[in-house]
């Protein structure tokens, strides 16, 4: 009995704190100049400024441009994207052309969760930092530049390929309080992205889209629900 006492009153005090604990909904735009994401977002006050987030995001990634030097190709060493079907050389009559160069662009979905921190500097001045896990599912473009080394012709093709991508989100922002209730913030974004099949996404290189560290610079807004502290 007297741990479910204990136990009760544990749920008691957590149903309290998250009644009476400020929470705010928000949306931001990131963008690395040549794309733009949109992410919707959920928070909530923990304890000591100690912040949980989790949120949905929906958008572009630009593109990315990965140059190979043509001497591996000539020396037998095979170039190879992130994605079975643009790797595989392409059979003519006459002809085999292995990819050389090419262009990757995405888009992707997904869920995030995690962590942050908020310390104000007087009424209207903060700062927020926060540590995100990410899973999405992305649609990748691949447009690539294939050479014959017999005759040094070239041909380009396009491929498609859908895959899933893990990511940690390590946020940095400076809040600015408009009123009691909405507060616009600015700041930056570094994603850390990885793979989570290499069945179907397998990157051999920092340089490809969605490998590796690909910051952003990112706007939003946010409003307090309920009750405003």
């Amino acid at each position: 009995m007297l741990i479910q006492r204990k136990s009760l009153l544990i749920i008691l005090l957590f149903i309290a704190s998250s009644t009476f604990a400020q929470k705010r909904i928000g949306v931001d735009l990131s963008t690395r100049m040549d794309n733009l994401m949109l992410t919707f977002n959920y928070q909530q006050d923990i304890k000591n400024r100690l912040l949980f987030s989790t949120g949905i995001y929906y958008g572009g990634h630009g593109h990315q441009l990965v140059e190979n030097d043509s001497i591996r190709l000539y020396g037998g060493e095979p170039i190879r994207t992130p994605y079975e079907n643009s790797s595989r050389p392409i059979e003519e009559v006459t002809n085999t052309y292995s990819v050389l160069d090419y262009v990757s662009s995405a888009k992707s979905i997904g869920v995030q969760v995690g962590l942050g921190f908020y310390h104000p500097f007087g009424v209207m001045h903060g700062l927020r930092a926060n540590l995100h896990a990410k899973i999405g599912f992305a649609q990748t473009e691949v447009y690539g530049y294939y050479r014959s080394i017999q005759d040094f012709r070239e041909v380009r093709r396009t491929h498609y390929a859908n895959h899933f991508v893990g990511g940690l989100s390590m946020e940095l922002y400076h809040t600015i309080r408009l009123t009691g209730r909405m507060t616009f913030y600015y700041g930056a974004k570094v994603p850390y992205y990885f793979t989570l099949d290499k069945a179907r996404f397998d990157p051999s290189s920092n340089k490809d889209l969605l490998s590796g560290f690909e910051p952003e610079l990112a706007i939003g807004l946010t409003r307090v629900i309920g009750k405003c502290n």
